[in-house]
């Protein structure tokens, strides 16, 4: 079984599964996901994450639920100023689970050591660097003067070293993946903007890398070797989750590969869109990333796409994909809270209420 951060199978899992059973409507569908996500954050709901069967990916996807709550949180901060407040309280909540022991578990199982005891080394824990920098460089970015700039300033760092050594640090041991890389990149460079400093020219270095190096067809190769060749086929799930997290450090970059990975992959019916896992001529079962693949869609590929095209301003796009979701998501609404019951039913309610919420909530960039 194929270890890395899997944000990829019970996260959007939730959004295309199981069928409609009934739906109630809010008034603002958006708030009352927000509110459903704030529930459990405010409770310290983390068991109700998953059951997978697998300590490593329940403990992967309780990181992935925190992570996402976070950086769907500091969204809708940005964009309603009077809940700005609450809104920080809860990022920094998820924040410091983040920060915790069990949040730290999963990469420590993997390498046999700590990422907060390794950050003045160069090598690997890429997916816990990233995807918690990525939060803290937002944060920041959106409330300079707030809490977390030590641990920013230090994630960055041993980030950039990491860089600086191989523009594709490691996951886990030997294993490389370019979507996890993309939030290392992603947090540096907002973290340039927020303190004003200038990026780091490895940056610049990388950008390159991915343009001539891991794009097959406009698509984002989903892992590589040692020496950046390919492993796996390019893949969906992977190109549009990075995509999201690019576009907050280079908007015109991550559009460029929503646009260049949907017009390969995207599959209308209607006023229905999905995405296609593996684009035409390459061929896989999937994977704990990709989530289920019905007739060539893929779960991830299509929740993912989301909020890449929010960010890349494809409006048309965006609610296409996310008449999908609502139609086959099964959403509640109860008491203002939206909950994804297709989520509780495969046993991942909070990582599922929090990526919708996060891809949903994206601002046009």
């Amino acid at each position: 079984m194929k270890t890395r951060l899997a944000l990829g199978a019970g996260l959007v899992a939730v959004a295309l599964c199981l069928p409609m059973l009934t739906r109630a409507a809010p008034a603002d569908p958006l708030e009352a996901q927000a509110a459903g996500v704030a529930r459990w954050i405010d409770g310290n709901a983390a068991a109700e994450v998953v059951a997978t069967g697998s300590p490593l990916f329940d403990q992967e996807w309780t990181f992935g639920a925190w992570q996402m709550a976070a950086l769907g949180f500091l969204q809708h901060a940005e964009q309603n100023p009077a809940s700005r407040a609450a809104d920080l309280a809860r990022v920094d909540a998820c924040l410091t689970h983040l920060f915790s022991p069990a949040g730290r578990a999963f990469d420590r199982a993997e390498w046999g050591a700590d990422p907060l005891d390794t950050l003045g080394e160069d090598r690997g824990h890429a997916a816990w660097l990233g995807y918690t920098n990525l939060v803290l460089s937002s944060r920041r970015r959106l409330d300079p003067k707030g809490p977390w700039a030590a641990e920013n300033d230090a994630l960055t760092a041993a980030i950039v070293r990491r860089l600086d050594v191989a523009l594709l640090p490691e996951t886990y041991p030997g294993q490389r993946f370019p979507v996890d890389v993309s939030a290392m990149v992603a947090s540096v460079g907002v973290h340039a903007r927020a303190t004003g400093q200038p990026e780091p020219p490895v940056l610049a270095r990388w950008r390159k890398a991915l343009r001539e190096r891991w794009l097959v067809d406009g698509i984002l190769v989903q892992a590589v070797d040692a020496d950046g060749r390919a492993t796996d086929a390019p893949r969906g799930s992977g190109t549009f989750l990075a995509a999201w997290f690019l576009s907050s450090w280079d908007a015109a970059l991550a559009a460029d590969l929503t646009r260049s990975a949907a017009a390969r992959l995207r599959v209308e019916t209607g006023p229905l869109v999905a995405m296609r896992e593996y684009p035409p001529g390459h061929e896989g079962r999937g994977d704990i990333d990709s989530g289920p693949i019905v007739g060539g869609l893929g779960v991830s590929s299509t929740g993912f796409a989301i909020g890449a095209a929010r960010a890349a301003g494809e409006l048309e796009l965006a609610r296409g994909l996310e008449r999908t979701a609502t139609l086959v998501g099964a959403p509640a609404t109860t008491d203002g809270e939206l909950h994804w019951r297709t989520g509780a039913a495969l046993g991942s309610p909070a990582l599922a209420d929090a990526i919708l919420f996060a891809m949903m909530s994206t601002p046009t960039r």
